[in-house]
């Protein structure tokens, strides 16, 4: 399980749920674009939620693993759409180099 930080409040999700969500935000900063993704979380209440996240190049994410506590099940559906939308993304030419240049001064 992940705790997901992100506008001021913490969720939690299935570990793989959490990887695409990042890998999607990465390839979108990349490309200077922005998309909303809805997925399965948990409140930091405890509730069961479901979660739409705007992600964009000032979105601020952070995700940290978390030990014990609450069991969330994967929800494949909103994992296979979030790692679709990446792959797309990804094949659109104009993205951000693999290795940035490096700075000289």
């Amino acid at each position: 399980m992940k705790q997901v930080h992100y506008a001021g409040r913490s969720l939690f999700m299935h570990d793989d749920t959490a990887a695409a969500l990042i890998d999607y935000a990465r390839v979108l900063s990349e490309h200077r674009s922005a998309d909303a993704v809805t997925v399965p979380a948990v409140s930091a209440e405890g509730n069961p939620v479901t979660a739409t996240l705007l992600l964009n190049e000032a979105a601020a994410l952070v995700i940290e693993s978390v030990a014990g506590g609450i069991t969330i099940d994967p929800d494949p559906a909103a994992l296979d759409e979030i790692q679709r939308r990446t792959r797309q993304l990804e094949g659109v030419r104009g993205g951000a180099p693999d290795e940035p240049w490096p700075l000289e001064l």
